[in-house]
């Protein structure tokens, strides 16, 4: 039995041990199938050698790749193939051995998060990562925020205040309170446990492990016990209406008070609290059935671009992951269509997308998945875009878009370990670099300023990069705004750029004699893939980003 004949459930606890993300609950589902399966267990041995041949070629190309920022050329293929001695089968053997045995040992012992933590620290050195936070966006509807604000879903908030003029928007507290905003409000996070509403109205649902969140306004203090209630400020007067459960109240210099369930009282800006009648508040609502309609219409808005887009006549090619569930053909979008120019999806799963319900996308979530093109012609520059989803940078390159052997004029597209998008052409295979005479197959590397990090795990964002021969300068962008620009030296000008076969998500050098590889696959999601034969301007970006984006009130 190999890993692909596994069960899907099965499959996803092997990677999330190895990736060490799985939770308390799976680690006991994982140590239950291996004692009941022999079976599994040799497919668990077979996936852990895969795993540590894996991270040590890995480990090899990073410890022998130039670690000079400023490296303008690289050696034969853009990687170093490990030294393998005749003593390798038996040292692989011997540390697959010991991983099982130290796998097994965990299953059976599993130690205290504590001690886990002081075996790490001590055997690593590696500080935690950090992401700030204690909030984030869950769900909007037709939002419209300040002008100096843009928020979307999946973003997270701190220490801010939000401007929603208009729409809807849920914000999820870490500490598991949820709150729903109806513009036009101002409102100020304090902690997972405090708000401000500064004007307008909110609806707070706050389960058990909630309890004592405080909501402020200019003269109130709200300290929910475990409940449903709405809140409204206007000009300095107040509202609050208790849906269920208890709330505990101070009004201005009164002695705190207990609302229970169809309490409703009005706050005076300057006066006492009076009793005020249930219903006269229109506080929102969870509308989930407003919600769905109002994607299905953005994404049907989308689709119309989507057409649009397929008829550009510098696109080269266009890939929206709307394939035909289980087939392995990728549609290319160009019109008119070629069958000839789409893709082969190998190992790459299709989810859900920009809209779950709706649209999909791929995931290339395992070393070995990819999509296989060939895009042949000469080309008088590029422009790459795509919205992508990364979950994490885990490895020191991860692929969107790499021609497969890297020769002349050809592009590698992708994300450095520390958030900076990637362009690259190779501008020699066989010369010689002027100021490294020993090394061959030079190029250049145009770098962004970093457009990602570990808060916006899971986030879909908008990338795009421009190659210009005419201009002489390499743009990246995010979000539509162009973010860096660098211009093309002479010594690195390349005016036939090429394409030919490539890989979307991955870069696993096809024609190589050896198997080994490296591990460049995008740990994460693409919903959309453009090519153009031009370098788009900057108006260009953003009208795509904008026109694809198709959230109404973001723009």
């Amino acid at each position: 039995m190999t890993f692909n004949d596994l069960p899907e459930s099965d499959q996803k606890l092997f990677d999330s041990y190895l990736e060490e993300t799985i939770s308390p609950e799976d680690f006991s589902r994982l140590e239950s199938r291996l004692s009941e399966s022999s079976e599994l267990r040799r497919a668990f041995r077979s996936y852990l050698a895969l795993d540590d041949n894996l991270t040590r070629l890995s480990e090899t190309e990073s410890n022998s790749l130039s670690e000079n920022p400023g490296s303008d050329w690289l050696t034969e293929d853009d990687t170093l193939k490990p030294r393998k001695s005749k003593f390798w089968p038996v040292a692989l053997a011997a540390s697959v051995a010991f991983l099982f045995g130290l796998a097994s040992m965990r299953i059976a012992t599993k130690p205290e998060p504590s001690e886990n933590k002081t075996v790490a620290e001590q055997s690593s050195g590696i500080e935690d990562l950090k992401a700030e936070g204690f909030a984030v966006l869950v769900q909007v509807s037709s939002p419209r925020w300040a002008e100096s604000q843009d928020y979307r879903e999946g973003d997270s908030l701190s220490s801010e205040t939000l401007k929603l003029q208009s729409g809807s928007a849920t914000i999820q507290f870490f500490s598991g309170a949820s709150m729903i905003l109806k513009g036009p409000t101002e409102l100020s996070l304090t902690s997972a446990w405090e708000a401000t509403c500064h004007e307008g109205t909110v609806r707070m649902k706050v389960p058990p492990a909630a309890r004592g969140f405080k909501l402020h306004s200019p003269s109130t203090e709200i300290i929910d016990l475990g409940t449903e209630f709405g809140f409204q400020v206007q000009n300095g007067e107040g509202h609050v209406e208790v849906f269920d459960g208890e709330i505990a109240l101070t009004h201005l210099n009164e002695e705190q008070k207990i609302l229970h369930q169809g309490s409703s009282l009005r706050l005076a800006k300057n006066g006492p609290s009076e009793s005020f009648p249930n219903g006269k508040i229109d506080f929102p609502e969870v509308q989930t059935n407003v919600f769905s309609q109002h994607q299905q219409t953005s994404y049907e808005r989308w689709k119309e671009y989507r057409d649009g887009v397929a008829k550009t006549p510098s696109l080269l090619a266009y890939f929206t992951f709307e394939q035909a569930i289980g087939s392995p053909i990728l549609p290319n979008l160009l019109s008119p269509s070629d069958p000839e120019l789409n893709g082969t999806i190998i190992l790459a799963e299709s989810v859900g997308g920009r809209w779950p319900q709706h649209k999909q996308a791929l995931e290339f979530r395992r070393p070995g998945s990819r999509v296989r093109v060939n895009l042949p012609g000469t080309f008088p520059a590029f422009t790459f875009a795509a919205w992508v989803r990364v979950d994490s940078l885990s490895h020191r390159y991860s692929a969107l878009f790499m021609a497969d052997s890297y020769e002349n004029g050809e592009p590698h597209w992708q994300i450095r370990h520390d958030g900076k998008l990637m362009l690259s052409i190779m501008v020699d295979e066989t010369g010689r670099h002027p100021a490294a005479p020993k090394k061959s197959r030079y190029h250049h590397i145009y770098f962004s300023p970093p457009i990602w990090d570990i808060s916006k795990s899971g986030q879909w964002i908008h990338l795009a990069s421009t190659y210009d021969p005419e201009t002489q300068e390499v743009s990246h962008y995010l979000d539509g705004r162009k973010i860096s620009s660098e211009p093309i030296q002479d010594l690195f000008l390349v005016t036939d750029l090429k394409i030919g076969n490539a890989e979307i998500g991955n870069w696993g050098q096809p024609f190589r004699e050896d198997p080994s590889f490296a591990i460049r696959n995008l740990n994460g999601r693409l919903d959309e893939l453009a090519l153009f034969k031009k370098a788009l301007s900057e108006k260009e970006i953003k009208d795509l980003y904008d026109t694809s984006l198709h959230q109404e009130g973001q723009q």
